[in-house]
């Protein structure tokens, strides 16, 4: 009989028998068996793993998601809101389903199942943010090597379906809203707000959580800090990306109207926020959406959504001609996946302008056809 050479087996005092080694995580490993052949076995089993790289220390294979949810939730790396957000979503959405649940007995058809029960009562949003939680939760437990592969398999779960794609508006209708904006001396106030977004390309955080010390001379903006309402309060943190401090030059009409707000609507007081309400406090993103939709209401423009007008400062600034770096740095994006959606959108206006060329020229080419008739 070959010589074994992995592990070793002890006869106990009790007559029963150990099986023991050391595994890939330095430590030592153990079971007790009632006979010699099955702690054998088990020692082969777990040679095995190791070969196959799917190995799984034996005395973490019991944690439960929720355990790995707590240590993941008090990581030294999140900001602030994000973990108010991530408590907030494990507590309404994941905690009932997963909480109690060995991370080795989650199967991808178990979340498959969750997820599908989920989408009955949670909003598109939730739902996806609650998703990438659950997968971020058990990559942990996939580099502790306590699972194999994350079960979280789910093609597009991680992003929300939206009802309809989003589209940018042109530079005319940002204008247009500006305008319907200033008419109103409630919402005049809003009107650089809503310029600074459509042609900075800034995020709605981002250029809530400005200040007059930040509107730097040239029309640029400088953004050092975000802020959202988690919780029931205001966070204020880092932006969004590891990029997302940077300073953005404004098209020098929106530089003149932002000047023009700072004299009649921001505190003389350098911390000053330099979009906020009649009363000096952070512009809740609720209020924002209400006063945008009844502008875009006003206008004409019913369909439009807050955040396009991000999409809206990205795509004119991809159309251009801007480079995929430029654009990075322009939004504070840290990888090239994002500016690409906004050259690609610019890449379909071309397409449009092609199509109207097309149309003139068979206008033309038609025109001509007929002069050439016979008569």
């Amino acid at each position: 009989m070959a010589k074994r050479t992995f592990g070793s087996v002890d006869r106990l005092p009790s007559g029963r028998y150990r099986a023991r080694y050391v595994g890939p995580d330095g430590r030592r490993h153990a079971k007790v068996f009632n006979a010699k052949a099955d702690a054998w076995a088990w020692l082969a089993s777990q040679q095995t793993d190791l070969l196959r790289k799917s190995w799984r220390a034996p005395n973490a294979v019991h944690r439960t998601v929720g355990e790995y949810a707590d240590d993941y939730l008090a990581r030294n790396d999140l900001r602030e809101s994000t973990r108010i957000l991530y408590a907030g979503l494990w507590r309404h959405h994941l905690r009932e389903a997963w909480a109690d649940v060995p991370v080795d007995e989650v199967t991808p058809a178990a979340v498959r199942s969750w997820h599908s029960k989920a989408s009955r009562t949670s909003g598109p949003t939730a739902l996806a943010q609650s998703y990438r939680l659950l997968r971020a939760i058990l990559n942990v437990a996939v580099a502790d090597e306590v699972i194999s592969s994350n079960p979280c398999r789910l093609r597009g779960a991680g992003t929300p379906k939206a009802s309809r794609p989003s589209r940018a508006l042109t530079a005319a209708e940002a204008l247009q809203l500006a305008e319907q904006l200033g008419r109103d001396r409630r919402t005049e106030r809003y009107r650089a707000l809503l310029l600074v977004l459509a042609f900075g390309g800034l995020r709605f955080g981002e250029a809530t959580a400005l200040r007059r010390s930040d509107a730097l001379a040239g029309g640029r903006v400088r953004i050092e800090r975000s802020v959202r309402r988690v919780g029931g309060r205001w966070v204020v943190g880092e932006p969004k990306t590891d990029a997302g401090q940077r300073t953005v030059t404004l098209p020098a009409a929106v530089a003149a109207v932002l000047e023009e707000h700072l004299e009649k609507h921001v505190l003389s007081s350098p911390d000053a926020l330099l979009f906020s309400t009649s009363s000096g406090g952070y512009l809740a993103r609720s209020n924002w959406n209400s006063t945008f939709r009844r502008a875009a209401h006003a206008t004409g423009l019913p369909a439009v959504r807050p955040h396009e007008l991000r999409h809206t400062g990205a795509t004119l600034a991809a159309a251009t001609g801007a480079t995929t770096k430029e654009l990075m740095r322009r939004l504070g994006h840290s990888s090239p996946a994002a500016a690409l959606i906004y050259q690609h959108a610019a890449d379909d206006r071309d397409a449009d302008i092609a199509r109207a060329l097309d149309a003139m020229l068979g206008a033309i080419t038609e025109a001509r056809d007929g002069n050439e008739r016979p008569q």
